[in-house]
Parts: C-alpha cells; structure tokens; sequence
C-alpha cells in the first residue's frame, strides 16, 4: 500500500512537472505573431517562474525575458500596463537565464537579448533626459553600465558615463532635498571622472565638474578642476579659461584674470567670448582697448550683439562720466559747461550707432531700449523714442 501512495505520488509529481513546463510552452506559443496573447503569455510564464519545478530553469527565465520585452515593445493598450516596467523584467529575466545556462544552451540568444535591452535602456535615458525627467535618466543610463559590466558583454561604451554624469547633474541642481541633490551629485562627479579616465568630453568634463564645486561652495577645488583641465586640453581649453576669468573678476582680482585672458586669445583668437571678457577687463584701465576687444567681436560676427551693446555701453558709460562733470561745473562758468557737454555729446553720438546696430540684431533687451530711450531724448530725435517707447511698453 506504501509502494502504491508512492508511486502516486510520482504521477502526480510528474504531472505537476509536466503542468509547469507545459506552461512554459504555452508562454513561448502566445507570444507568437499567430496568436499574441501577451496577457495569457505573461500569466503562463510568471507561474512557472514561482513554480518550484521550473523556476530554476534557464528556459523558464529566457522566455520570461521574451515575453516582458514583447509588452514593452507593444503598442496596443491591452498590453502596455500589464507592468510599470516590462525593459527592467525582461532585462531581469535574462541575465537570471544566464545565471542558470550552466550549459550555456542559450548562450548566443540571451547575449542578443541583453545587448538589445542595453541598446533601449540608452534610448529611453536619451529620451528621459530631453523629457528633463533626470532622475529617470541616471536609473536608466546607470542600467547600461550594469549591463556593460556582466562578465560575459564586458563592454563599457564611453558615453553613456557621460550622459549619466549630465544627468545626475541635472538631476542634483533640480531636487530641493539637500542629502538626495548632494548625492546625485557626488555621482556626476564620479561618472564625470569615469568619462576623463577614458578619454571622452575633453576640457567640458572638467567644466562641469567645477560647476558642481562652486555650487558647493568649494572653489578651491573648482579652480583646481579648471587647472587640471587646461593642463590636460591646453589647445581645447578656452571655457576652463574663461570660467576662471570670471571667477576672478567675479571677485574683483582683475589682475589674475587678465593673465588667463591673454593665456586663452593665444590659444584661440577666434573666440568671440574670449574677446569679451578680455574687454571686460579692460574698462577699468584702458577703456580703448576695451572698445577694440569689443570691436574684435563684431569682426569675428558681425551679428554678435553683445559686441555692438559692449562698444556702445563704453561710450555710454563714458558719457554719463562727462556729463557728470559738466554739472558740477560752477554755474559763473558757462563756456566751460558747455564745453563740457560737447564732451558728453560726443561719447553719447559714439555710442549711439553702436546701440542701433545691437537693436537691429536684438530688440527685445530692456536694457538696451533703456539706453536708447535715453539718448534719443537727448538728441530730440522723437519719431525714433516712439518706437522705442512702444517696444519698451509692450515688454512690460
């Protein structure tokens, strides 16, 4: 009587067995293009991967993977919420087949599979990222570094460590929560660093990775990163030079930043930017030189309207200083005042062509129509502060 349970027992055991592989089956039939029955496919095999008797199989989690990724490629509403997140099951499911292909029986399929899942885990960050849905992107880049790094793909591809970097950037400077922003960007920095290890983004890494410092506060170690980078780019470099410009005469040490202003024109004289914080630089102490530094920009880009706003904001500024001048002249002495203001006018009408040129290229900046509204009352020409009021008046 023993022998006989026992032998029932086995039937029933068989049978169960054969139940749970059946649906193994029946998972891989309904995906097919005859039937796709995604739903019923989905039932079928996430049974069998809980089942004990198939659950460690590596077909099991192969066609588990099939089946995820045919949601997530699915277009039709039936399907696409059969789960939150089909790429990351099926991606799952492959590299659990892998773990339990000891006889590597689906070796040349399950290495297409996640080579395949890589490829969409980067289109999605890409698309995550433009989407400015940062956090999304880092978890999605991050996967394709993960994949990269299984033992049996080892490829790393070098720009996804930078797209991560930007986007955990991103990602840092968007979240309000202190701890979280400071971790995002501690892994920038990192996958930053990966990106300068292999040799990708040249001397930009190591401007982003300085903006990170200086939104920390920590600018020594910003200006170092800057150093580093010119040091490694020196022919590259002009944006690390002109960062330190900034940062300098952001703290009013003119004369450091002069010397990288003339370090970065020796390397790059074509860049319009360079020209004008070199012009910046300038108008404390040699305000001429400023304006050819401002009109070196206009050269390189004749529509470049910082250029013409640049020039003519001089001769403005130096306007408004004689001007200055003129009325703390004692009023016994008229011939000097009116000298004086002949001065004045003459920097003003200077500036003035300067200003037109920029409005031409840009009539929507408020500063700009401020310094026109100004000089074309003084010079009574009045059809001309019409327009410029109306403008004026429309962007308020």
């Amino acid at each position: 009587m023993k022998k006989v349970i026992f032998l029932l027992a086995c039937i029933v055991g068989v049978g169960a067995a054969f139940g749970q592989s059946n649906k193994v089956v029946t998972a891989y039939n309904l995906m097919k293009p005859e039937y796709m029955e995604l739903d019923k496919a989905k039932q079928a095999i996430d049974e069998a991967s809980v089942h004990p008797k198939t659950s460690m199989g590596a077909k099991t989690w192969y066609y588990r993977g099939l089946v995820y990724y045919k949601i997530y490629q699915s277009k039709d509403e039936k399907y696409k919420n059969l789960d939150p997140d089909p790429l990351k099951q099926a991606y799952l499911s492959f590299v659990k087949a892998k773990e339990l292909d000891v006889n590597n029986r689906y070796e040349v399929e399950l290495l297409f599979q996640l080579t395949r899942c890589s490829a969409d885990y980067f289109n999605r960050g890409g698309a995550e990222y433009e989407q400015k849905k940062f956090d999304q992107a880092v978890e999605s880049f991050e996967t394709v570094i993960a994949i990269g790094k299984l033992p049996y793909i080892n490829q790393l591809d070098t720009v996804v460590f930078f797209n991560a970097a930007l986007a955990a950037q991103e990602a840092g400077a968007k979240d309000t929560d202190k701890e979280s922003a400071n971790k995002f960007n501690n892994k920038a920095i990192d996958y930053y660093t990966k990106s300068i290890e292999l040799n990708y983004g040249g001397a930009e890494v190591f401007h982003y990775i300085a903006e990170i410092y200086l939104l920390r506060g920590d600018s020594a170690t910003a200006l170092k990163t800057y150093e580093a980078g010119i040091k490694k780019f020196p022919d590259t470099a002009a944006n690390l030079y002109i960062a330190m410009i900034n940062f300098y005469l952001g703290r009013k040490e003119v004369k450091s930043a002069f010397g990288f202003v003339e370090k970065a024109l020796e390397k790059d004289s074509s860049n319009a930017s360079l020209w004008q914080v070199y012009g910046r630089a300038l108008e404390d102490k040699d305000k001429q030189k400023a304006i050819d530094a401002y009109k070196k920009m206009i050269e390189l880009d004749p529509k470049n309207f910082n250029g013409y706003y640049n020039v003519g904001t001089v001769y403005f500024n130096m306007g408004v200083e004689a001007n200055d001048k003129a009325n703390a002249i004692p009023l016994s002495d008229e011939a000097g005042y009116k000298a004086a203001l002949i001065v004045a006018d003459n920097y003003f009408k200077e500036a003035l062509p300067f200003f037109e040129q920029a409005y031409e290229v840009n009539k929507e900046d408020a500063e700009l129509l401020s310094g026109l509204k100004q000089l074309y009352y003084r010079f009574k020409m009045n059809d001309k502060l019409q327009e410029v009021q109306k403008r004026i008046d429309a962007l308020k």
